[in-house]
Parts: structure tokens; sequence; C-alpha cells
């Protein structure tokens, strides 16, 4: 199984932020969710078009929330380095 990329964990946090701080049922946190299932350009591209629509401080609390997530996620951060583990880079 290939770890998820770094534009689906990124659409993937958007959602989530989105969810939180709306609900579920924002068209945002729709959009991103939708754009997780089909894994169209499309719906990513209408995500990040709703995402860049919204008041500039609402924008950038959802984007740190995201960030935040993404980044303390350490398994994706290995994900990305591959045959670091083999190498003996987690001990």
């Amino acid at each position: 199984m290939q770890p998820p990329s770094p534009e689906t964990r990124f659409l993937a946090a958007i959602s989530r932020a989105a969810a939180a701080e709306f609900g579920a049922d924002h068209p945002l946190a729709k959009a991103a969710a939708a754009a997780l299932d089909s894994g169209t350009f499309a719906d990513a591209a209408r995500a990040r078009e709703l995402l860049a629509a919204l008041e500039e401080s609402i924008r950038e609390r959802l984007l740190a929330l995201a960030h935040r997530e993404m980044r303390e996620d350490v398994s994706a951060i290995w994900n990305l380095l591959p045959g670091a583990a083999r190498s003996g880079g987690i001990h």
C-alpha cells in the first residue's frame, strides 16, 4: 500500500479543519471530502477555490490547523523518506 500523497494529506487536513470550525455541512468541508473521495483534479481545485474565497483571517486559521496536523504526523514524514527505516533511520 502506498502512503497518501502530500496533496491527499492536505485535503484531509483541510476537510477536518473546516468541519471542526464550521461543521461537516460547510461547503469547504464537503468539497475537500469530495475531492478525497473522487481523487479528481476538478474536485481538488473546487476545494482550493472555496478555501481561497474565505476571509483571510479565517483562511489563515484553517491553514494553521491543517499545517499543525500535517507537521505532527511523523509517520507521513517517514513515508516520504524511502528506505529510511531500512537504513537504520528509525530506532
